[in-house]
């Protein structure tokens, strides 16, 4: 078994996430606590004992990067044996639980945000959404932020405190969500949207925000129950996701003490 802590693990810099080096020690992390990376770094150019990793990798369905020597040892300057696992900086909760744990929190409201890849917005909707005590994020582990000093930075801590579950495919994820009872609302400008100040909010709820410039997948938005939107008749259309979000969460919020 891998001890997270001692010589084998380096940080960097303050709410930076440690990093495992070196062939054994990743290839154990792997098969025993697959649940704690959040990549795994390979060098180039390199094979062997490597592409068994890579396949252990891709059965455990982990993220997995190919790097120069130089970018490699950006990471990790000791002997990294041409490959480094990057911790995961936050504990995942199971779906089914961040479900359970959100439909008695105080305002039962997940956010599910689809690859939203600018780490100060997730950051700054984590302290949004604890703020305002909803039940917490889901993320898909692929294409996402990476919850490091950035997004700790933009959350002031939250992201300490928040319920996070990273799913490997956010569709099934809002599937399971509707099959328990939530009503899953995405937050889109489209014909078919509906003013949020305007709009009967059903709880349990879940509030998909798309990626800062593609928005939300086609595959996920079918998901969605209903289309939301903010109005801005001020003829500025410049909220980017974060704010977005933080508006339509305090209109959730709102909605619980009017109903």
């Amino acid at each position: 078994m891998v001890e997270l802590s001692g010589s084998v693990v380096q940080k960097h810099k303050k709410f930076s996430n440690p990093c495992v080096p070196g062939r054994k020690p990743v290839g154990e992390l792997i098969q025993n606590r697959p649940e704690k990376i959040d990549v795994v770094y390979f060098q180039h150019h390199q094979g062997g004992p490597l592409a068994r990793l890579v396949n252990l990798c891709q059965q455990n369905r982990i993220r997995y990067k190919f790097l120069n020597r130089d970018e490699l040892a950006r990471i990790y300057n000791g002997n990294h044996q041409g490959v480094i696992a990057r911790i995961s900086a936050k504990e995942n909760i199971p779906l089914h639980e961040i479900l359970a744990t959100a439909q008695k929190a105080y305002l039962p409201v997940l956010l599910a945000l689809d690859q939203v890849q600018d780490p100060g917005n997730v950051g700054a909707l984590a302290r949004t959404a604890l703020a305002l005590g909803t039940g917490g994020i889901i993320l898909p582990k692929d294409r996402s932020a990476y919850l490091g000093a950035g997004a700790y930075r933009a959350s002031a801590g939250a992201i300490e405190q928040i319920n996070i579950s990273r799913v490997t495919n956010l569709a099934r994820a809002l599937d399971e969500a509707r099959n328990c009872g939530f009503q899953v609302y995405a937050a889109r400008y489209a014909s078919d949207a509906e003013n949020i100040f305007h709009f009967k909010i059903r709880f349990p709820a879940i509030l998909v925000l798309g990626n800062e410039e593609k928005g939300i997948r086609p595959n996920v938005l079918k998901r969605c129950h209903k289309s939301l939107y903010v109005p801005m008749p001020g003829g500025f259309e410049s909220l980017n996701v974060a704010q977005a979000g933080a508006i339509m969460l305090g209109q959730f919020l709102r909605y619980t003490f009017s109903s």
